[in-house]
């Protein structure tokens, strides 16, 4: 078994600007200074996970976290909350192992 943790940074521009066909300049840095606010407190955070000796990568729209030793979600949210984290901020999936299927002669 597997999982999959990630720190989430942004999203689409759609997502971001609720999908709103008349997009004006206010709209535009009232996001900025969310993003701003949100991807400084994600640089923290992923600061005390690399302390703890988690491993970050980028992804399209987030970064992905592993560490020696996770394995379940469980884990997953024990750790985070060990470094005084909310798991709620993170998105953690454990991984799905499929099943072989079994065929008939």
């Amino acid at each position: 078994m597997g999982v999959t943790v990630c720190l989430p940074l942004f999203g689409p521009p759609g997502r971001e600007l609720e999908e709103d066909p008349a997009v004006t300049g206010g709209q535009l840095r009232e996001l900025a200074d969310q993003l701003h606010e949100r991807l400084h407190k994600a640089a923290e955070m992923l600061e005390k996970l690399h302390a703890a000796g988690w491993s970050a990568r980028v992804a399209m729209y987030d970064v992905i976290l592993t560490r020696c030793g996770v394995q379940t979600k469980a884990d997953a949210e024990r750790w985070l909350g060990e470094l005084g984290l909310a798991v709620e901020e993170f998105l953690i999936i454990e991984d799905v192992e499929e099943e072989e299927e079994v065929g008939h002669a």
